[in-house]
C-alpha cells in the first residue's frame, strides 16, 4: 500500500531475497505523495541523480518503464464515501483515465449540537464540507483556524469519535500540528495510570498518509496571500490534497481561508493545482449551510450536493 514512498535504494535492498526467477509486486498511487526527501532533487546539479533518479519511488520508477499489459489499475476504493471518490475521480483521476469509484454510501451520524455553525459542518446529509473564513494574515501557525475548528472538534469527541479511528486532523505544517495538540485535549488519547499521551488525532499530510478515520478535518492554516504564493509548493501539491481527503470514510470537512480559493497565480503549475481547491468550492461544494461572524471574521459553510441513496 505505501510503495509509492519506497525509494530505489530502499527497494533493492528489500528485494535481495528474492530468487533469480522471483516475481514483485508493486502497489502504490503517484497521485499520492511520493518519498520524504529534503533535498531539492529536481534542481540538483550531480549529473549521477540526475541520470538514475535514485530518490523517486520505486513505484514512479516501474510505472514509467513497464509496458501497460505489466500494470493494473484499480479503481475502487473501499474506503472513502462515494461523493468523496466522486469529485477525486473528476478532479484527480481522469487524469490517468481510472475510473475511481466507491459503493460505501455510510453517513456521519448526527450528533446534537446547540451551535448552529456547528450543526452545519457536521450536517451528516453532505460528506464534503467547505468552511470558509475571511483570516488573511497566517503563515505556518493559525490561532483564529485553530479556535474555528474546536467547537467542531469538541462535538465530535463528544459524540464518540476518538483519535484511534474516529476522528482525524490533517494540517500542513508541524507549528500548527503541535498548537493544535497542545490548545485542544480532546484531541489526544491520554495513558490514565501515566498521564502521557498514548495517540494524537493530529498530524501532517506526510504522516497520515495511509492512514483513515471516519471523519477527516484538513485545516489549511495558510491563509497571508503573499505567503501562499511563495510557498505554493507546499498547500497547492494536488497530492497534499488528494491524500488528506482520502483519508475520510464518513465526512470530510476542509478549513480555509477565502484568500486560498481567490489566490491568482501567474505560475502554470501553480495555476493549476489551485484551480483543484477552487473547484472544490466553486463546482462540488455548492449548497450554502450557514453564514455568519465568529471571531470577528465572517464565515461560510459549504456542503455538497450529495447523491440519492
Amino acid at each position: 500500500d505505501e510503495a509509492s514512498q519506497i525509494n530505489l535504494p530502499e527497494a533493492i535492498m528489500g528485494a535481495l531475497a528474492l530468487k533469480d526467477d522471483g516475481q514483485l509486486i508493486v502497489i502504490g498511487d503517484h497521485r499520492q505523495m511520493p518519498p520524504i526527501v529534503q533535498n531539492d532533487w529536481e534542481r540538483e546539479v550531480r549529473r549521477t541523480f540526475v541520470a538514475f533518479k535514485s530518490y523517486e519511488s520505486l513505484f514512479l520508477t516501474l510505472r514509467a518503464q513497464l509496458p501497460a499489459e505489466h500494470q493494473i489499475r484499480f479503481e475502487e476504493s473501499f474506503r472513502v464515501h462515494s461523493d468523496i471518490a466522486d469529485f477525486l475521480r473528476k478532479e484527480i483521476y481522469q487524469q490517468d483515465k481510472i475510473a475511481y469509484f466507491s459503493r460505501k454510501t455510510a453517513l456521519l451520524p448526527h450528533i446534537s449540537t446547540t451551535d448552529d455553525f456547528v450543526a452545519a459542518v457536521l450536517h451528516p446529509e453532505h460528506p464534503l464540507t467547505v468552511v470558509v473564513h475571511e483570516e488573511t494574515a497566517s503563515q505556518n501557525r493559525n490561532i483564529y483556524e485553530q479556535e474555528l475548528m474546536r467547537p467542531v472538534l469538541e462535538t465530535l469527541a463528544a459524540g464518540g469519535f476518538d483519535a484511534r479511528t474516529g476522528l482525524g486532523v490533517v494540517v500542513p505544517h508541524t507549528a500548527q500540528r503541535a498548537g493544535l495538540r497542545a490548545e485542544i485535549p480532546v484531541l489526544s488519547e491520554i495513558d490514565p495510570e501515566t498521564g502521557q499521551v498514548i495517540r494524537s488525532a493530529v498530524d501532517t499530510v506526510e504522516r497520515f498518509q495511509g492512514a483513515e478515520r471516519d471523519a477527516i478535518v484538513v485545516g489549511a492554516t495558510e491563509s497571508d496571500p503573499l505567503y501562499l504564493l511563495a510557498n505554493s509548493t507546499v498547500l497547492f501539491d494536488p497530492r497534499r490534497l488528494n491524500v488528506a481527503i482520502s483519508r475520510a470514510r464518513q465526512k470530510l470537512i476542509l478549513v480555509g481561508s477565502r484568500s486560498i480559493f481567490d489566490l491568482f497565480a501567474t505560475d502554470e503549475d501553480v495555476f493549476a493545482s489551485a484551480q483543484l481547491w477552487k473547484n472544490l468550492l466553486e463546482e462540488t461544494c455548492t449548497i450554502p449551510l450557514w453564514e455568519g461572524v465568529r471571531e470577528g471574521h465572517r464565515v461560510q459553510v459549504w456542503g455538497n450536493d450529495s447523491k440519492p441513496g
